[in-house]
């Protein structure tokens, strides 16, 4: 009995683990939230943020009614562990972390995504994500 509940318990951590994991961030997420130096903001009603990360480049689109998609954000990540790399390389708007590399912590929870870290200017961010592709 008390072999067949220690290989459950290890079947169990295996299942919660593959589960909640670094994994890979291939797909188009859309921005569902965050927190900002403690400061909690919803995801607009009026627009939505996607990002769309592919082996290791990603894309940053706004989708405002039936507007086409504004590309506002794009670059290159690269995965480490459980920390992403993520460099910006283009940027529609005025932006300090253009070509600056930010790494970030992250989770992949099924269909959710949290990255955090801390932005050059010392901004603490923690942004959710949900995969939708």
């Amino acid at each position: 009995m008390k072999k067949l509940f220690n290989i459950s318990s290890v079947l169990m951590c295996l299942v919660l683990i593959s589960s909640c994991s670094t994994g890979s961030l291939k797909g188009t997420w859309q921005y569902d939230g965050g927190i900002y130096n403690g400061r909690t903001q919803k995801a607009s009603d009026e627009f939505q943020m996607q990002r769309t990360y592919a082996a290791n480049t990603y894309e940053a689109f706004m989708l405002e009614g039936n507007n086409p998609p504004e590309l506002y954000n794009s670059g290159i990540y690269e995965i480490k562990g459980d920390s992403v790399l993520i460099t910006s390389t283009f940027s529609s708007r005025p932006s300090q972390n253009t070509d600056v590399t930010i790494a970030y912590k992250f989770i992949v929870d099924q269909d959710k995504l949290t990255i955090n870290g801390v932005l050059p200017n010392g901004m603490i961010v923690e942004e959710y994500w949900k995969k939708i592709k």
